[in-house]
């Protein structure tokens, strides 16, 4: 069964500080996002430990690919340079990588691909 979308709900700041326990609780079953106002402008929002572990997760799994995609565009460009220095054109690099291909393919599977 799929989880309910948490409602977003708006509190000022004085009525989190006044019924602070209940907030807590609201945040935390994860049936509520509780934006808190300060002089009507949002300064914070409450979130269940579970919503925030999410999050978390996420962030760090995102930043971990664009470290990787870094890495990845680092090593391309010094293979581009590298080729560029060894006088191969773009059609010799292709036809190779498509030999390569082609020979990896019949490794794994045993056979033409065609």
């Amino acid at each position: 069964m799929f989880a309910k979308k948490p409602q977003q709900v708006t509190l000022r700041s004085t009525e989190v500080q006044r019924n602070f326990r209940e907030v807590v609780n609201r945040a935390g079953s994860g049936q509520e996002h509780i934006i808190v106002e300060r002089d009507g402008l949002p300064v914070i929002v409450m979130i269940s430990l579970a919503e925030y572990q999410l999050l978390m997760r996420e962030r760090e799994q995102r930043e971990a690919r664009e470290e990787r995609l870094k890495k990845f565009e680092a090593a391309a460009r010094r293979i581009g340079q590298e080729i560029e220095r060894s006088g191969l054109s773009e059609e010799d690099v292709l036809a190779h990588l498509e030999e390569i291909q082609q020979q990896t393919y019949d490794d794994q599977y045993g056979g033409s691909q065609s």
